[in-house]
């Protein structure tokens, strides 16, 4: 149940975070200012260079000038701050489950270099920590870690394709004692189903299979999809509403699950390189285990500041 718990609060972060993210503040202007006497080629890949309006933009959105980029593929560092609340938080037991404010922190990075034939590696790890105001929620920290390859796929309508290794690993109460990991493979199809001047909307399926997990009980296989839609307020400011839902297969007693999450985003661009978003999620599982052991759900709402910077 603890296990349990812990991988649905983590599910607002796989709501949010998707191969195509990286092509959402290229969509959401829709009246650029824009001097092409002062459009310089080698700069483009700096900063974003928007073309002005012109009666296309209705069929294929805001347009992005190319230019170009002389360097070694960039690492992105990224980072989130997040003050939430939730009416479920984790605990070592059911009885002691109950509401509670909590702090949570993300550090990570990730590497796509360009590698052949259109493939891209996809390299990148991350560290959370979680902590709780209610004495009896159990403070967590949850490591990740991945490596694999991705290509855009133009026979298939420029659907994203990837494949990588995973290692998960979440801690509690010490940091160099396990409550759970976990190695798998996971590959998967994303797309931006359409796309307009103010808005997106995006979907994607994946599977996932643990090569190995600790504690054994919990090797599964994961079936996932998941749909998102953004639309820009203004140029700076946009909504998102996402669902996710997936099937777990577990290898031992012959265990499934079904979990949702469901969730609403308010995202501020403070500037290039800052986010400030209020967010509410509502998780459930529902298990075949015997007396409900498994099911679980909870309500999460609260706000945060991300960054993100490219060197």
């Amino acid at each position: 149940m603890k296990a349990l718990s812990l991988f649905l609060l983590l599910a607002p972060l796989a709501a949010r975070a998707d191969i195509l993210s990286d092509s959402a503040p290229f969509i959401g202007s829709p009246a650029p200012d824009y001097d092409a006497g002062e459009f310089v080629p080698t700069q483009a890949g700096d900063e974003p260079v928007l073309a002005p309006l012109s009666p296309a933009d209705s069929d294929f959105g805001v347009q992005q000038i190319l230019g170009t980029y002389d360097g070694p593929p960039p690492v992105n560092v990224f980072g989130f701050l997040d003050f939430n609340y939730t009416d479920n938080a984790p605990a070592p037991t059911r009885a002691l489950e109950d509401g509670s404010y909590y702090f949570s922190a993300l550090l990570g990075a990730d590497w796509r270099p360009r590698l052949a034939g259109g493939w891209f590696a996809d390299v990148g790890l991350y560290q959370e920590i979680y902590r709780f105001e209610q004495g009896d929620a159990l403070d967590f920290e949850n490591f990740q870690t991945h490596a694999g390859v991705v290509k855009t796929l133009v026979d298939l309508d420029d659907t994203v394709f990837y494949a990588r290794y995973e290692y998960q690993r979440l801690t509690s109460g010490s940091i160099s004692e396990t409550d759970y990991s976990a190695q798998r493979i996971r590959t998967g199809l994303q797309k931006a189903l359409f796309t307009r001047a103010r808005q997106q909307f995006a979907g994607g399926i994946s599977i996932a299979y643990d090569i190995d997990a600790n504690p054994e009980r919990l090797e599964r296989i994961e079936y996932a999809a998941d749909l998102s839609y953004t639309y820009w307020i203004l140029s700076d400011l946009s909504a998102t509403a996402s669902w996710r839902a997936a099937y777990w297969d577990f290898d031992n007693g012959g265990r499934e699950d079904w979990n949702h999450t469901a969730g609403l985003e308010l995202a501020w661009r403070l500037c290039p390189y800052a986010t400030a978003y209020t967010q509410v999620f509502y998780s459930t599982n529902d298990s075949n285990s015997p007396l409900g052991i498994n099911d679980f759900e909870a309500w999460t709402a609260g706000v945060g500041i991300g960054l993100n910077l490219s060197f």
